[in-house]
C-alpha cells in the first residue's frame, strides 16, 4: 500500500466518522424544519471527504516508478515536536474555559510558534495577538457570538 493510498484511507475513515456524528448535532425545535442549520456544513464535509477519499482509493496512483512504502514516509520525522503540538492542543482545551478565548488562544498560538521554530518573541506576538482579537472581534460584534470572558476574570472580580 502506498502512502498516498493509505492517507486516503484514513481520511475516509475519519470523513465517515465525521458524517455520522453530525447526526448528534442536536437542534431546536426551530432549527429542524429549516434546510441549512448546525448540522449541514459538517454532513456535506463528511460527504466530500469520503468521496474525495474513496476516489485517490480507487483511481490509480501517478507513480510509475517504485512505489513507496508506508512505513518509508514515517521514518525520520520530528516526533517530539508533533507531541508538543498535540500537549499544547489538549492544554488549550483545558484552559480555554478558565482563562477566556483570548488569552488561551493567545498562549496556544505563541506556543505553537515557538515550538516549530519561531525564536523572536516580538514576532510571536504580533503574529498571535492581533489574530486572536481579528477573531474574537468577529464572532463576538460582528457575529453576535457570546463568547464567555473566562472565569478568571470572575474570580479577580474584574466581571461581575
Amino acid at each position: 500500500m502506498t502512502t498516498e493510498k493509505a492517507g486516503a484511507l484514513i481520511l475516509m475513515t475519519f470523513s465517515i466518522a465525521y458524517g455520522l456524528l453530525a447526526f448528534k448535532i442536536p437542534l431546536t425545535f426551530l432549527a429542524q424544519r429549516e434546510t441549512f442549520n448546525a448540522r449541514t456544513m459538517p454532513f456535506v464535509l463528511g460527504i466530500i471527504g469520503t468521496l474525495l477519499s474513496f476516489l485517490i482509493l480507487v483511481l490509480p496512483s501517478g507513480q510509475t516508478d517504485e512505489e513507496d512504502k508506508v512505513k518509508d514516509a514515517f521514518r525520520g520525522l520530528d516526533w517530539s515536536r508533533v507531541g508538543l503540538l498535540i500537549g499544547i492542543m489538549i492544554f488549550y482545551s483545558i484552559t480555554l474555559r478558565f482563562l477566556g478565548f483570548v488569552i488561551s488562544s493567545i498562549i496556544f498560538l505563541v506556543g505553537g510558534f515557538y515550538i516549530l521554530g519561531e525564536r523572536r518573541i516580538w514576532l510571536l506576538f504580533i503574529g498571535s495577538v492581533p489574530l486572536v482579537l481579528f477573531i474574537w472581534f468577529l464572532m463576538s460584534r460582528i457575529l453576535g457570538m457570546y463568547i464567555a470572558p473566562g472565569e478568571i476574570f470572575y474570580l479577580l472580580g474584574a466581571i461581575k
